[in-house]
């Protein structure tokens, strides 16, 4: 992910990195995977609860054998029954428990629609209790020609003479983006619990869009046209475009950068706190074209999926409603004499981290914007609500 302004290590030809599949996140369909959000202990119960061990089974059974007595009848009265639908019930519920309530409050308002060689990406507009419900397209993006992606194949190549200076980055980011994310951010399981907890529902749902849309697209990884890529790692076996592994870093950057933004704390507003995120979800986006599983365009369409999923995941979480999409046209990623072949991934071509709130510029051909169409009602979400500002708290 080379800039052509030579701007942070992240990029240029001397200083690359990609992000690709995202092994461990398949088990995201049952949320288990969340615990590796870097070892977090406290996540590490978003999996599936451990067994309760035999010997205290059977005590605790012999044990109220010999204390509880007769069983005395309870009264309906002497009980308060709790409040439906409340989001102080939340603070009771176990992290993976709660992580399947926002799932259903994410992906319930999501759809997908593929036509005329487009992948749409839908928000759900609706104002529960009536009838007024409107599809409004959040994403759309077109896979590039077979001439783009040819173009690409000698930069992946070239980007092999870093394999041995970054193996070690390559392989940590097999995992979730969160580890390298914290080394910038004071973000800790113990520390922030909340912050966590949000930044891996943001990951669940650009990993959620992620894969329909590498689906739809059926982009060919480098290693299905040359053999001589030769990539360092495994290649995963679902499509190259858009990148997950940038889809992810950039939608989990904006979540906590706009939540940092939204706190006013000093020193953490301040504009280099977004710079640092933003160029390490791009270290982590183009290390995986280094390790050759991944071409540019690749990480330049996932960065776009993931700051736009990530700006609607903040939107949805601060209770404002989403009013943009975005678009993708790859069929349109070239420079100015028609090539793709030196046109490398640079996300500050078309994205400003400083304008608040942070947003896309539109410079590009292959990037543009546009407001949602004869809007109807949207309901907040409350739960999202709760867990955005239990976060904001803990800075």
């Amino acid at each position: 992910m080379a800039n052509s302004g030579g701007f942070g290590p992240e990029g240029s030809l001397g200083s690359l990195g990609s992000l690709g599949s995202l092994g461990s996140l398949g088990s995201l369909g049952s949320l288990g995977s969340l615990g590796s959000l870097g070892s977090l202990g406290s996540l590490g119960s978003l999996g599936s609860a451990p067994a309760n061990p035999p010997l205290l089974v059977q005590a605790l059974i012999t044990n109220r054998d010999g204390i509880a007595g007769s069983f005395e009848p309870v009264p309906a009265g002497d009980v308060d029954a709790d409040n439906q639908e409340s989001t102080a019930y939340l603070d009771r519920l176990s992290p993976g428990v709660r992580a399947s309530i926002f799932s259903l409050e994410l992906g319930s308002r999501i759809g997908f629609k593929f036509t005329g060689g487009e992948a749409n990406v839908y928000h759900l507009q609706t104002e529960y209790g009536t009838s007024q419900t409107k599809y409004q397209l959040l994403m759309a993006m077109k896979r590039p020609t077979q001439e783009i992606f040819s173009d690409q194949l000698t930069m992946i190549a070239n980007y092999a003479d870093l394999r041995a200076d970054r193996a070690g980055e390559i392989i940590s980011q097999l995992a979730t983006p969160l580890e390298f994310l914290r080394s910038i951010a004071f973000v800790d399981p113990d520390r922030t619990p909340f912050t966590v907890e949000l930044l891996g529902m943001s990951l669940w749902l650009a990993n959620y869009v992620e894969m329909r849309v590498k689906y739809a697209l059926a982009c060919k990884r480098p290693i299905e046209w040359s053999p001589q890529i030769q990539p360092m790692i495994w290649t995963p076996t679902h499509g190259s475009l858009p990148s997950g592994h940038a889809t992810e870093a950039f939608c989990m950057a904006q979540v906590l950068w706009r939540l940092l933004q939204e706190t006013g704390t000093e020193p953490y507003s301040g504009d280099l706190w977004g710079e640092m995120m933003m160029r390490q979800a791009a270290r982590i986006a183009i290390n995986r074209t280094v390790a050759g599983v991944h071409f540019p365009v690749d990480s330049a369409a996932g960065a776009v999926l993931g700051l736009n999923l990530g700006e609607y995941f903040v939107r949805r979480s601060m209770q404002n409603a989403p009013d943009k999409g975005w678009k993708f046209d790859g069929t349109l990623f070239k420079d100015a004499s028609g090539s793709a072949e030196g046109l490398d991934f640079d996300w500050r071509q078309y994205y400003d981290f400083a304008t608040s709130p942070p947003g896309l510029k539109a410079e590009t051909d292959w990037v543009s914007e546009e407001d949602f169409l004869n809007s109807a009602p949207d309901a907040p979400s409350q739960p999202l609500g709760w867990l955005w500002n239990k976060a904001k708290a803990e800075w």
